[in-house]
């Protein structure tokens, strides 16, 4: 693989870390500093990283509800059914864990829908916010990289934000 062109985004629900290809596609949107961990070339550079970043102040501003950003994403071919899926979920929706594994035709994969959503290497834009528990609780919220609480508060200003919660 070439380059990723990062760059660090102050979101209003706390830094995101962003990598880009050459092209403009999307491959990580983080709260964790990605880099430290992976062995790929990565170079800063705000301006690689714009389209990126102008989409997703749109969003924290309402001014947008959809994403028109290719992505590029590494994980096994259900972890991508299961991305790819939820990237269908609309601004504002919800969808449980349970439906998700059912849209997916894995009906009985509810728990191992949960750990690709956790897996979920480019946060907000595919949207991992949107999944909730069965028992309408918003569940846990990148709990890999922020602590519970402060995931789970995220998630609600994320939902707060579409009008979901």
């Amino acid at each position: 693989m070439d380059r990723l062109y990062t760059h660090v985004y102050n979101s209003p629900v706390g830094v995101l870390y962003l990598a880009v290809d050459r092209r403009g596609i999307v491959h990580r949107v983080s709260y964790s500093d990605f880099r430290i961990e992976e062995a790929l070339v990565f170079e800063e550079n705000k301006y690689a990283c714009g389209e990126l970043e102008y989409q997703l102040d749109q969003y924290f501003t309402g001014q947008r509800s959809t994403f028109s950003l290719d992505v590029n994403v590494d994980g096994t071919t259900f972890q991508r059914a299961v991305w790819s899926r939820m990237r269908k979920i609309g601004f504002g929706q919800t969808m449980t864990y349970g439906v998700l594994a059912q849209k997916i035709g894995r009906r009985d994969a509810a728990q191992a829908v949960g750990n690709a959503v956790a897996a979920n290497p480019i946060v907000i834009v595919i949207p991992c916010h949107r999944i909730v528990t069965a028992s309408g609780d918003i569940g846990h919220y990148a709990r890999r990289w922020l602590p519970e609480n402060a995931g789970r508060e995220i998630k609600h200003q994320l939902l707060s934000l579409e009008g979901a919660a």
